[in-house]
């Protein structure tokens, strides 16, 4: 399993877009010519998200990929606030490439699960 985010939330992450880090794209099959594709990520209670990760395009040296589709969403369902913590892994098998998602909060120094 390959962890290809580990991220605080910031105020846009969870008002508009999670912003998502330009070296783990290579995670994703993007189609040539297009700027985005929808993956699904599964979260620890099994429930499945549709996410679509977006890039401005392959020649634009400001490229910021961002994730939208169920992101907001699930931000709203896990009441996720400002400063949480987000994992996106990254896990190869025998039925192909699978993605998962989980959203923990600090409580007395202790970061736990957010379900």
């Amino acid at each position: 399993m390959e962890v290809l985010m580990e991220k605080n939330l910031s105020r846009t992450d969870i008002e508009c877009r999670l912003a998502f880090p330009t070296p783990s794209l290579w995670a994703f099959s993007i189609p040539e010519g297009e700027t985005a594709v929808y993956s699904e990520a599964t979260d620890t209670i099994e429930k499945k998200w549709n996410f679509r990760l977006s890039i401005r395009g392959e020649n634009d040296p400001y490229t910021k990929p961002v994730i939208t589709g169920d992101w907001l969403q699930f931000v709203r369902d896990k009441g996720l606030r400002v400063g949480d913590k987000i994992f996106l892994w990254r896990e190869e098998g025998a039925t192909g490439v699978r993605y998962s998602v989980r959203a923990e909060r600090q409580i007395f120094r202790v970061w736990v699960n957010v379900q």
